[in-house]
């Protein structure tokens, strides 16, 4: 695997990470994590594709300036993207599918998007955080309880009951979580991001949208909402999976991507899950 450097707009050095051989994919992972959330998934994306993975500002070996700004994190994607210098795929998860659809609203020069269940907060899915928590994750993490702010995120987004969060506590993927625990105070800013239906249109390359037939209800609800507004993209729902297929079925995810960049369109079909 190779690593490289990227500037961002703001002077931000961001660490990324290539792979394999092919047309240029670009993957934005999502909060509580850096480049390695893609760990299982790389090598076989990499058979058919050039993969770059990246930690996002403030996670891992890249930079941060302060303060904080979502635009700051798009401007590191399209970076990344003119880093690598040709027409690429770009792949947005959850919190990193609201910065890949932002960032391929200001370029013309992907390839494809494709977005797994970007964490928009959709009027009447559910209710944005107490802006409570945000300062109760800063004081934690202030006094160095990085595990219990790693608690918190997951309650909020995934909906998980206290005892499958407690089996996370004894993952091997637990430490790592916590690593990047100060950084998820920023995805919570994230979450503030409004989809705005009429920019869809603004995206001129042809869009793949994933959804977890097991994901938590307004994470499918924000994606069906961009179903709605993209009647041309096309759509895939993962069976028996959640929000982290990437993880749980890598074969499974990387098939589903590769059939969708490597032939350029995918037979329409999805179904709600009750």
């Amino acid at each position: 695997m190779n690593r490289g450097t990227a500037t961002s707009k703001d002077g931000t050095r961001i660490a990324f990470w290539s792979e394999g051989k092919g047309p240029p994919l670009l993957l934005v992972h999502g909060g509580a994590c850096d480049h390695l959330a893609w760990f299982f998934v790389v090598p076989l994306l990499a058979r058919e594709l050039t993969v770059y993975t990246y930690d996002r500002r403030g996670r891992g070996e890249s930079g941060e300036n302060s303060p904080y700004a979502v635009e700051r994190e798009v401007e590191d994607v399209l970076a990344i993207l003119g880093t690598i210098g040709r027409p690429a795929h770009l792949l947005g998860h959850s919190a990193g599918g609201i910065l890949a659809l932002e960032a391929a609203e200001r370029t013309d020069k992907l390839l494809s998007l494709t977005l797994y269940e970007p964490a928009f907060v959709v009027p009447g899915a559910r209710q944005l955080p107490n802006p409570e928590i945000l300062e109760q994750m800063k004081a934690l993490l202030s006094a160095g309880n990085r595990a219990e702010v790693v608690r918190i995120a997951i309650r909020e987004t995934l909906e998980l009951p206290e005892a499958e969060i407690a089996a996370m506590e004894n993952g091997p993927g637990w430490e790592q979580l916590c690593s990047v625990a100060h950084a998820i105070p920023n995805d919570w800013i994230l979450w503030e991001r409004e989809l705005v239906i009429e920019r869809l249109s603004a995206i001129s390359t042809r869009v793949l949208l994933l959804m977890g037939s097991e994901s938590p209800r307004w994470l499918k609800i924000a994606t069906e909402a961009m179903m709605e507004a993209l009647p041309a993209a096309s759509v895939k729902l993962l069976n028996q999976q959640g929000h982290s297929a990437m993880i749980t079925d890598p074969g499974l995810f990387a098939r589903v991507v590769l059939e969708f960049a490597t032939a350029g369109s995918l037979q329409t079909q999805w179904r709600i899950e009750t």
